[in-house]
């Protein structure tokens, strides 16, 4: 007996020890941290502002925008102008087999400019199909761009709300921890007076310490789920973000899967892609196809060319002329050069035919998924609120049986982490229902 006493009192010791420990660690996490508080408005705003995902998408789209400019320019006429000089040096003559040789003192600095100018007047469609090419790529950016603000968008918001998830459980939990501390209290009092064992103290004590390492692991999981959020949002990376004004209401969706997969079909950025590169695969056959075609242009050009006064022998002559015309040519390996590119054209068509039946299926499963995980996580929580209820009730039940000591403290103690299993569980489902709402209108395109 005085052995049982001894391992118990050594367990007592060893958990208020633990306590101690996680006590310390739980103060350290918190301590020398700012804390920001935030809305999930001001959360979006400042991701769509200082994203880097989104800002290279932003570039790419005023790339494709100056390119369209770029390719608009090959229609303008083009000037150019040029000269050169040349220092000639004196010439010799040789004759008779080099045995006799003449120097010739002849002028040295020749001089010479010119000007052209010239305009396309038909270059076989290739100049406009180069500007629908870029226009197509133009509008498929900004199809990336929307899609990639939109999985940002979906990102934030699930971040957003796991984090306050995250805030609730550790309300959940240390609501429990005062509860455990107040019946330790009492306990240490029946048992300095004999009416309990130290063994049930020594579980309630049990109890707390695992509540406290809980309350912990929480701390640390919504410090690591700030840091993601600061570095998607540039806020300073050793903020904890404290959500606030967060609404916990699962919106309703009264649609019927096939109207959420005809939504999806017409307002999602894969599928327009997809179409929009399809087109630019007809531009890119129309190309080829131009290069059949003769090319026609106008042109200008005047030209001078001078010696530099004071040579030898002297140049009273200068030869000065300009010149207007039309060019015409015509590449005539064209028609067995060109075979393979055109097939490969009509096959990269073809190829982009495929792959909007893929991004369909894609899309199709996407909803699917979405559709009943959120049909799915409402059911979930109104079963968890049952559950919430009736764990409520059977520790009630517990604690009188308790009280009258028809109970022993195990059961008190299995009441009290079902009450706390099932808080947390309900507050887990309300924001997985929440998250797979907006999964929901992200698949459908909705996201707005």
């Amino acid at each position: 007996m005085r052995l049982l006493n001894f391992i118990f009192r050594f367990i007592f010791l060893f958990v208020v020890l633990l306590q101690g420990v996680v006590s310390c660690l739980y103060a350290q996490n918190r301590l020398n941290i700012q804390v920001k508080e935030i809305t999930l408005d001001e959360t979006i705003q400042l991701a769509k502002q200082n994203n880097l995902d989104l800002l290279m998408s932003q570039k790419d789209s005023a790339i494709a925008v100056e390119n369209i400019k770029s390719a608009k320019i090959e229609r303008a006429p083009f000037l150019s102008i040029g000269g050169y000089y040349n220092y000639i040096g004196s010439p010799v003559l040789y004759r008779d087999f080099y045995s006799n040789d003449t120097l010739i003192d002849y002028y040295h600095h020749q001089t010479s400019w010119n000007i052209a100018a010239g305009i396309p007047i038909y270059y076989g469609g290739k100049i406009k199909t180069q500007i629908a090419q870029s226009e197509i790529v133009s509008l498929i950016q900004n199809e990336m761009l929307r899609m990639t603000d939109n999985q940002i968008k979906l990102s934030i918001i699930t971040q957003f709300y796991s984090l306050y998830k995250l805030y609730r459980e550790v309300e959940i939990i240390e609501a429990n921890v005062r509860s455990v501390k107040i019946n330790i209290g009492q306990l240490e009092s029946k048992v300095a007076n004999g009416q309990n064992l130290i063994s049930d103290l020594v579980r309630t004590q049990l109890q707390l310490s695992n509540f406290e390492i809980q309350v912990f692991k929480t701390w640390n999981e919504i410090d690591l789920l700030s840091s993601y959020l600061c570095i998607q949002t540039g806020l300073p990376n050793n903020t904890r973000l404290q959500p606030i004004t967060v609404a916990m209401i699962i919106p309703e969706e009264t649609k019927q899967f096939s109207q959420c997969l005809e939504e999806a079909f017409s307002n999602r950025n894969e599928i327009k892609q997809s179409v929009l590169q399809k087109n630019y695969s007809e531009m890119s056959l129309k190309m080829t196809k131009s290069f059949y075609k003769p090319f026609i242009s106008g042109n200008a050009i005047y030209t001078t060319n001078f010696p530099v006064p004071g040579t030898f022998p002297p140049q009273s002559d200068i030869l000065n002329y300009g010149a207007v015309g039309v060019g015409l040519s015509y590449d005539l390996s064209s028609f067995y050069n060109l075979n393979h590119r055109v097939k490969a054209d009509r096959l990269q068509i073809e190829l982009d035919e495929v792959n909007i039946s893929q991004v369909r299926n894609q899309i199709e499963q996407e909803v699917k998924s979405a559709y009943v995980h959120f049909m799915e996580s409402k059911s979930n929580v109104i079963t968890y609120q049952k559950n919430v209820e009736l764990s409520e009730l059977n520790y009630r039940i517990v604690k009188s049986k308790y009280d009258n000591e028809f109970a022993l403290i195990i059961d008190m103690i299995d009441a009290e982490l079902q009450v706390n299993d099932s808080k947390l569980s309900l507050n887990k489902a309300i924001i997985e229902a929440i998250i797979q709402y907006h999964s929901l209108q992200y698949s459908m395109g909705k996201l707005n």
